[in-house]
């Protein structure tokens, strides 16, 4: 069995879209793993969305808290983005965690890199954290590598 080394792993994946499952006692106090995407990075910093598949507990969050809906985003599953259930991303709340730390999640085999979610899912989420009265991620942040403009000399 080949052992791919953690730093390869979070280097050759870590981008805007990227899914990754792991354990985040630290991020929202449960050792049960999550599904978090990737909605932003600056240097060292990365920007998570949660993302669950307990949508009546969601919809309970939102009421109690009076949430607009538009930041409730839902991602069926398919081979792109290796989910497994109909998953539901929060975009009132983001998490920030460093890109050592997912290498060290990885070392520990406590992360799993999953897949990666459309261009359509990523700017419904994109407009939902935009929308957001609670969520103060700047836009400048939220740049999918899709919309990255390439040229030719």
């Amino acid at each position: 069995m080949v052992v791919v080394p953690p730093e390869y792993v979070i280097n050759s994946t870590l981008q805007v879209g990227t899914i990754y499952k792991f354990e985040a006692p630290e991020l929202i106090s449960t050792d049960i793993p999550h599904y978090f995407i990737i909605v932003g990075i600056e240097d060292e910093d990365n920007y998570l969305a949660l993302c669950t598949t307990q949508l009546e507990k969601k919809i309970k969050h939102f009421e109690n808290y009076s949430l607009d809906f538009s930041g409730l985003v839902y991602i069926k599953p398919d081979e792109q983005n290796g989910l497994s259930d109909d998953t539901y991303v929060n975009c009132h709340d983001y998490y920030t965690i460093s890109k050592s730390d997912l290498i060290n999640k990885c070392s520990t085999s406590t992360l799993s890199y999953t897949g990666e979610v459309s261009l359509d899912h990523y700017t419904q989420i994109k407009t939902g954290i935009i929308d957001s009265h609670t969520n103060d991620l700047p836009e400048y942040l939220l740049s999918h590598p899709s919309d990255e403009v390439t040229t030719t000399p």
